[in-house]
């Protein structure tokens, strides 16, 4: 082999080696892209899928919230109604007719009162018992007392025992549940 034969043939070789490096080097750029694009999908389908799951849950969040509201809104009206339902049930006691005064009076010595109890009603109610004592101090009711107690039953606290046991009712009744 002459001198130009080596040549040409160290050059071929040089030139193949340097194609066989450019082709192996685009291969390596090429799998490194692909990896690369393969984990920048993998990126974005996890961050799709939190953004997903937190508008999920903000929604969800923002649901209870009007729920919640809803409920206070319904509550605050039955409380409403309520509560001028009890304030025209107490007008009505403070001047309830005399068979009213006299059944309630009744009612309410058969369930606090003991034997040698002293009961005295308010003076607006004196009318309707005018054998018992009269006070100026509760505006409808009646006072139970002796040696150990005094147990002061008027309209208000009359209807405080009353309110708890009947105001889903009275809720109900007024279409307001």
């Amino acid at each position: 082999m002459t001198e130009k034969e080596l040549t040409k043939k160290i050059l071929r070789n040089a030139k193949q080696q340097a194609q066989d490096l450019i082709t192996a080097a685009e291969q390596r750029a090429t799998e490194q892209i692909t990896h690369a694009r393969a984990q920048a999908e993998v990126r974005r389908a996890k961050a799709l899928a939190k953004g997903e799951a937190d508008l999920t849950y903000r929604k969800t969040q923002q649901q209870r919230a009007q729920e919640v509201a809803r409920i206070k809104a319904q509550i605050n009206a039955q409380q409403v109604w309520i509560d001028r339902a009890f304030q025209q049930a107490r007008t009505k006691l403070i001047n309830a007719n005399q068979q009213t005064i006299k059944t309630l009076v009744t009612n309410l010595t058969q369930k606090y009162a003991q034997p040698g109890d002293t009961i005295t009603i308010a003076k607006n109610w004196s009318a309707a018992l005018p054998e018992l004592p009269t006070t100026p101090t509760i505006a409808g009711g009646i006072i139970i007392e002796n040696k150990t107690y005094r147990l002061e039953l008027d309209v208000d606290s009359i209807l405080a025992e009353l309110r708890e046991q009947v105001a889903p009712t009275v809720a109900e009744i007024l279409g307001v549940n």
